[in-house]
């Protein structure tokens, strides 16, 4: 990179809302204290946010589906554990790390220093079916509700499952209540026709936190040119996952932020230009696209600057996007 390029992705970090839609930093059993003084095992911690301009990050909820049984009964319980987990950060940070439900509280935690912690559920299951908990973590601050992790549940199927039903009844009362909340409905890991029975239903713009284009790599994973048009079309935001095998057919360690701009100006070319954003899955990836850690993401900015982007599509990216559906 040049110094001059890394000179005005800085600049633009400083002045653009910088946000990433998806990480699963804090999802964890794990002491998580190191998160707010330095924690280098982990994609990001709070001094590489501070670090790199980011104004806020999506964290997320995620409670791997082990097999059914005995260790069902410990996917509430953990998800709430994990939930405290950002609560005690915030807690504990002496007012450089704090909850945002809404852009309001997003930009006055910027103009306080502080970083923001946005709250998302990713997988549905962790609620066992029961529509009343959503109330409850809404409460406490979720504002994303990620209808399937790559399993099915009582109310969606998943992308990974071959069977894909949609919507169950209860789902459809399952998007009633996120929409009688005012939640925000994520699509990525839905199946298709999940997505295609929903989405007409929202009251507020869909979202895809961390997904990419099918149409650059085919993966179940990512989304048709058809659902990222209808996105579009319903004023939603997609998230562009960094994880190199939904980026590109190449080996983990040839794929680079180039691959990743790739996938943003697709979807900039099927109208999307306001509705394309940063959805990493920090720390829920084994593998970055020519980075290490959160502080890759200034990569994004250089290849966009690189290429001739202007100010407002990259800053659009950056956060601009996400921050007008907030």
């Amino acid at each position: 990179m040049t110094d001059e390029l890394l000179e005005k992705a800085l600049e633009l970090h400083s002045k653009a809302p910088l946000i990433d839609l998806h990480a699963d930093t804090l999802s964890t059993r794990e002491d998580t204290s190191d998160f707010l003084s330095g924690w280098p095992k982990k994609h990001m911690d709070l001094p590489r946010m501070l670090e790199i301009g980011i104004w806020g990050e999506a964290f997320s909820l995620f409670v791997y589906p082990h097999t059914k049984g005995d260790a069902e009964p410990l996917w509430l319980e953990t998800a709430e554990h994990e939930l405290s987990n950002i609560h005690n950060a915030i807690d504990n940070s002496d007012g450089k790390f704090a909850l945002a439900t809404n852009a309001d509280e997003l930009l006055a935690n910027r103009r306080n220093g502080a970083v923001s912690a946005i709250i998302e559920i990713e997988g549905l299951h962790s609620l066992g079916g029961d529509i009343g908990l959503m109330e409850r973590f809404y409460k406490r601050g979720v504002r994303i509700f990620t209808l399937t992790w790559n399993n099915s549940n009582a109310w969606a199927t998943s992308c990974m499952d071959a069977a894909d039903t949609g919507l169950t009844a209860s789902g459809r009362d399952a998007i009633s209540e996120i929409n009688r909340l005012g939640g925000l409905v994520d699509f990525s890991h839905s199946g298709e026709k999940t997505f295609w029975e929903t989405i007409d239903m929202l009251e507020r713009p869909p979202i895809c936190t961390h997904s990419c284009c099918r149409a650059l790599k085919d993966s179940s994973r990512n989304l048709t040119d058809n659902q990222i048009r209808a996105i579009v079309e319903h004023g939603g935001v997609i998230g562009v996952n960094f994880f190199p095998g939904f980026l590109s057919r190449k080996k983990y360690s040839a794929v680079t932020a180039a691959d990743l701009v790739d996938h943003i100006e697709h979807i900039v070319d099927l109208g999307g230009a306001a509705n394309v954003g940063l959805g990493s899955d920090f720390d829920g990836v084994s593998n970055l696209p020519g980075m290490t850690d959160c502080l890759g993401i200034v990569e994004v900015t250089i290849e966009m600057l690189r290429r001739g982007h202007d100010e407002d599509l990259i800053t659009g990216v950056l956060g601009r996007n996400f921050l007008r559906i907030f």
